[in-house]
């Protein structure tokens, strides 16, 4: 149990200052280029170490087609996107916004599935989008318009992610989490380069030593050993708890912009912050109560 513990710990602190690491590459390189290579990067780092360690790498047939979706929704269109708008926002804001994911799996469910909502899926929406409101209407750099495509992109990308969540419950689950995880990576990672290839400015090559840090930082800090840790977890842990200590990571992304930037948060931002977390908190812990139930 303190193994896992430690491991949830290393996960939320290496994401949560992954949002500063990002910040700074992004000015050296182009959003969605960087994306891919930190997909495709991590799914090598990942793959190798499996590798090494005797771990054969075995997909089969079935459910391919939706892994695929999953990938591309979650690793594409979230992670791709959430650097889109982070050009936009700062560092807290950005990472607030996109770990409102889980009430966006509420939001789909309700909608999708015709799921009946309790009154505390609709608290945990209303404080939700209060929450993103808040940032919406602030009067701080937020507001301009460059803030809200950044608002609407981040959110956008926890949509994404949440709907691959929705599709990744319907999938086969005797597939190796090992395997799934770097086809996806590698799948996503391809894909979003040829996007970037298509619609980015071309890298200036004399910035990639700057960026050598933040990429290595990425594949194997942010995506291969985070990755290891966080499965690591999952294997002592509830998957609620675990789920839960993720609302962490927009905090530790706050106290070391905070802290290292020099990004202070306002008034506004944080009880933005208070409502979002306390909404995904309940979505959680009430998803989690009803998969016992049943």
């Amino acid at each position: 149990m303190l193994i896992g513990f430690l491991c949830l710990s290393f996960v939320v602190i290496i994401w949560g200052t992954n949002w500063l690491v990002i910040k700074d590459a992004l000015q050296s390189s182009p959003p969605l280029l960087f994306t891919g290579i930190r997909l495709l990067g991590g799914a090598i780092a990942i793959g190798a170490v499996r590798l090494c360690l005797g771990y054969p790498l075995q997909l089969g047939c079935e459910g391919k087609g939706r892994l695929v979706a999953v990938g591309f929704l979650q690793m594409a269109g979230g992670l791709g996107l959430s650097l889109v708008g982070l050009q936009y926002l700062d560092v807290g804001t950005s990472a607030l916004i996109f770990y409102t994911m889980p009430l966006w799996l509420v939001a789909i469910e309700w909608t999708i599935d015709r799921q009946k909502q309790s009154l505390l899926d609709v608290i945990a929406l209303t404080c939700g989008m209060l929450g993103l409101g808040l940032l919406a209407s602030g009067a701080t750099p937020v507001a301009t318009s460059h803030g809200i495509l950044g608002i609407a992109l981040l959110s956008m990308a926890a949509f994404s992610w949440a709907l691959g969540t929705w599709i990744h419950k319907r999938t086969p689950g005797d597939i190796d989490v090992w395997s799934r995880t770097i086809f996806q990576l590698a799948t996503s990672g391809i894909a979003v380069i040829i996007a970037s290839l298509l619609l980015e400015r071309r890298l200036d090559w004399t910035q990639l030593p700057i960026l050598a840090w933040p990429i290595a930082f990425n594949c194997i800090m942010a995506t291969g050993l985070a990755f290891v840790a966080w499965y690591r977890a999952l294997s002592s842990i509830s998957t609620q708890i675990a789920s839960q200590s993720l609302v962490l990571i927009p905090v530790v992304a706050l106290v070391a912009a905070a802290v290292l930037q020099q990004e202070t948060p306002t008034t506004r931002v944080v009880l933005a912050c208070g409502l979002i977390i306390v909404g995904v908190t309940i979505a959680i812990w009430h998803a989690g109560g009803q998969r016992r139930s049943l």
